[in-house]
């Protein structure tokens, strides 16, 4: 469940840079890794591996980047 509120994040980061900031490629790899990490948690056999102690903490430093990224100018 945390996989898909991270996914939410980041697309949320992706959506507000591409409108607001006008930053089509700073907001698509936000935009596009966020969807695909909501998609990745939905379906089962990609979600077992996220769920895994070594899927956690890739996941999570992939997110901590993409958050950086998305404030940095």
């Amino acid at each position: 469940m945390n996989m898909r509120w991270a996914g939410y994040l980041i697309t949320a980061f992706g959506l507000i840079n591409w409108r607001y900031q006008n930053s089509f490629a700073k907001g698509a790899p936000l935009l596009i890794f966020g969807v695909s990490l909501m998609i990745a948690a939905w379906v089962p056999q990609l979600a077992k591996p996220l769920s895994s102690k070594v899927g956690i903490t890739v996941v999570g430093l992939c997110v901590l980047f993409f958050v950086v990224l998305a404030f940095i100018n």
